[in-house]
């Protein structure tokens, strides 16, 4: 089994760019590859081997179900990552990188260095996940 990138510690002497955009195309393919092997782009009875045609078991149904469910959640989770990733990529163009959103304050370099595709810093983005009903 080949080595996972997102395993890889990334260097410190990489720019803010480098980093965003290998986050983004890795999320990408994470959510490209959990879509596939999960089979979210094929019918449900196809992906469970033709259960749903026979007799289904309640169980084998309601396990599939969920499979695919949960699979589906975690697709979404990475596809929100990604445009995260995205809208700092943008923010790097538009010359507002490291600069919050939310309060206009300079966002802490250590913020930075741990998650590159912060766009507010951890007081405002506090706030927004309250507001918008996150948790970490």
């Amino acid at each position: 089994m080949g080595v996972c990138p997102m395993a890889v510690r990334k260097r410190p002497d990489n720019t803010p760019e480098e980093r965003l955009e290998a986050d983004r195309r890795q999320l990408e393919f994470l959510a490209a590859q959990c879509g596939e092997d999960a089979g979210l782009h094929r019918p449900l009875n196809d992906v469970t081997g033709g259960v749903i045609t026979g007799i289904p078991e309640d169980t084998d149904l309601a396990q599939a179900l969920s499979d695919r469910q949960t699979t589906d959640i975690l697709v979404h989770l990475l596809d929100q990552n990604r445009a995260q990733v995205e809208r700092a990529l943008e923010r790097l163009r538009e010359g507002a990188y490291g600069i919050c959103e939310g309060c206009s304050r300079r966002i802490p370099s250590e913020r930075l260095r741990y998650q590159p595709a912060a766009t507010r810093c951890v007081e405002c983005q506090g706030q927004w996940d309250r507001l918008n009903g996150r948790t970490a």
